[in-house]
């Protein structure tokens, strides 16, 4: 096991004087390497670089380097979906069309061993996963992907660009091993209608599928939540930043808001407003030119993606079953798992179900 734990931090790119200021076009002097977020980054190992370049300006002060994961597990997955071939696509093809969205990107590699060198925004204030999103921070992150979503709706482009798939997520079919484990686990939380809900929707799992083909599609993180957050300006009116495009694909846009809203926000501060993140996220969508899109569809493709984020609860309890997760991570993946979960149940996502009956009554 641990020759092949070295040879998967072996494809880590590790900061280093010499490449960096190549394709920074100086030279540096000095480099301070400091680690960050370990607890955090599933599927990365990133750094904050401070660089003394000469000339003295020639370079940012600081920089972020996001390079593979030392992790064998997720290198594993993320290797076999591109998951850095994603986000330097998404990066290089599809952010830069946007104004004032950040993070820039200095430099990239899409292929082996892969990496991002981009602007240092630690001054902002990060997500956190644990804590959740207070209602105000979840607004104004649904409204940041609105605005990406009405920029690539439907968009042509997007076909085009073979690092970008369509509907694949890292929580699509999950291992048929752990499906009863889950519901040992999580049925008495769940309670009997979202219980049945689980189950019906990992046995309509492929007709899900086919009606997420139906749909309009546009640009989709895949992964939004609060641990790919960053906020700016004052708690009462945050502005968000979105990170981490390592699942982006083409699919039905609300798959964002609603891993959003279900996985990042806590029930007691959502409750009863689901209805008002929906109507910012389709306000922003009709204002930035999206047309032919009635907000009544959009409810409906809220509930159709609660389901296909339904799944996700059995995929981290796959997850919660490694001896090596953290202490901080098994708490937000079982805290996600009953969010994601009740909102399925607020939506009344059942509606959705390709074969819906026997949901209208407990």
């Amino acid at each position: 096991m641990a020759s092949d734990d070295g040879q998967a931090a072996a494809k880590v790119k590790l900061p280093e004087a010499g490449w960096i200021g190549e394709v920074l076009g100086t030279t540096i002097a000095s480099l301070k390497i400091q680690p960050m977020g370990p607890s955090r980054g599933f599927q990365s190992t990133t750094w904050k670089l401070h660089l003394s370049c000469e000339p003295l300006g020639s370079a940012p002060a600081t920089v972020v380097l996001k390079s593979e994961t030392s992790n064998q597990a997720f290198n594993e997955l993320s290797r076999l979906h591109n998951a850095f071939g994603r986000e330097v696509g998404v990066y290089t093809h599809c952010v830069p069309r946007l104004k004032d969205h950040q993070p820039i990107i200095y430099a990239s590699q899409g292929s082996e061993p892969c990496w991002l060198l981009m602007e240092d925004l630690t001054d902002l204030r990060a997500g956190d996963q644990l804590l959740g999103l207070s209602h105000g921070e979840t607004l104004s992150a649904g409204r940041r992907m609105a605005a990406l979503h009405a920029e690539f709706w439907m968009d042509p482009h997007l076909e085009r660009q073979p690092w970008l798939p369509l509907h694949s997520f890292w929580f699509q079919k999950p291992r048929p091993e752990l499906v009863e484990s889950f519901f040992q686990t999580y049925s008495v939380r769940f309670g009997p209608r979202v219980t049945r809900l689980a189950r019906a929707v990992l046995a309509q799992e492929e007709a899900i599928d086919a009606a997420l083909n139906e749909r309009p599609w546009t640009l989709v993180h895949g992964d939004l939540r609060a641990d790919n957050l960053l906020f700016d300006g004052p708690e009462a009116e945050p502005e968000a930043v979105i990170l981490d495009w390592s699942w982006a694909c083409r699919s039905l846009g609300s798959i964002d808001l609603a891993f959003l809203v279900g996985g990042s926000e806590p029930q007691a501060q959502r409750r009863g407003r689901h209805e008002e993140l929906l109507g910012a996220w389709h306000q922003e969508l009709v204002a930035r030119g999206v047309r032919d899109y009635p907000l009544a569809e959009a409810r409906r493709d809220l509930q159709l993606a609660a389901l296909r984020c339904l799944t996700a609860g059995v995929a981290m309890h796959g997850f919660l079953q490694d001896p090596d997760t953290t202490i901080r991570t098994a708490l937000f993946m079982d805290q996600a798992i009953q969010r994601h979960a009740a909102l399925a149940e607020e939506l009344a996502a059942w509606e959705a179900l390709p074969e819906a009956s026997g949901f209208s009554v407990v």
